[in-house]
């Protein structure tokens, strides 16, 4: 059997009960931390873990779907488990190689960005911002505004460094000073939410200009589409 394990937003105490027990009854547990930084100290749960990079979920996955075929194994993922698109490639190889599958949800920054008062079901696509020149986050950003929905931007993370607020916020501000389609100016009132679900956490809802300096890592950046008056209402008690 080979279970999926979403295990949360920041750290340990984050992981569901069920997705705990699943864990702990396996034979290996691998952890993946690539696709998110997560904070968590699994030994104090009781989990020795097994870290894996991109390379043996992506290129080596079959070493790991032939152990689940004798034995119960576990892939532990920050946020959801479901996320991101390398994990429902897991799912696909496993049914080829006949191996059994179980998926164990958790808390992610999709489930937590209702926290911002923005409605859910007004977002419209999302886009990574990276640290590599890509005009898609732009294209995107003019793909939802024409629809008056919320744009959610999730920020680069690397071997080397993790983007920060400002340094997202100055990306788009860059591609709008290239292309020039008026999107987003320093004026712009914007959202960001950085170490969610930690007693971390900073949310803050304020012009570009004002934000360009925060130095937080760990953060999404909304760029909000036509408001309801109540989205209105609670994203100015965000103000301070």
């Amino acid at each position: 059997m080979l279970y999926l394990i979403g295990i949360g937003l920041w750290d340990e105490k984050d992981i569901s009960l069920k997705g705990l027990e699943a864990a702990k009854k396996c034979d290996k547990v691998l952890i993946e931390k690539y696709t998110s930084l997560w904070k968590g100290d699994l030994e104090s749960l009781g989990i020795n873990a097994e870290t894996v990079a991109r390379e043996d979920l992506e290129n080596d996955i079959n070493n790991i779907l032939d152990t689940a075929k004798e034995k119960d194994v576990a892939i532990l993922v920050p946020g959801d488990s479901l996320i991101a698109t390398t994990h429902n490639s897991i799912l696909l190889d496993a049914k080829k190689y006949g191996v059994e599958t179980k998926v164990i949800h958790s808390s992610s920054i999709f489930s937590a960005i209702g926290e911002t008062g923005l409605q859910i079901y007004k977002f419209g696509k999302v886009s990574t911002i990276a640290y590599y020149y890509s005009e898609a986050p732009y294209n995107l950003l003019e793909d939802n505004l024409k629809q008056d929905a919320h744009t959610l931007f999730l920020l680069d993370i690397t071997k080397e460094k993790l983007m920060t607020c400002g340094e997202g916020l100055k990306i788009l501000l860059d591609l709008e000073n290239k292309f020039k389609k008026n999107l987003l100016s320093e004026e712009t009132e914007v959202v960001v939410f950085c170490k969610a679900g930690s007693s971390e956490q900073i949310l803050r809802y304020d012009k570009i200009k004002n934000l360009l300096n925060l130095d937080c890592f760990l953060c999404v950046i909304i760029i909000p589409g036509k408001l309801h008056f109540l989205e209105k209402e609670y994203l100015d008690s965000l103000r301070d």
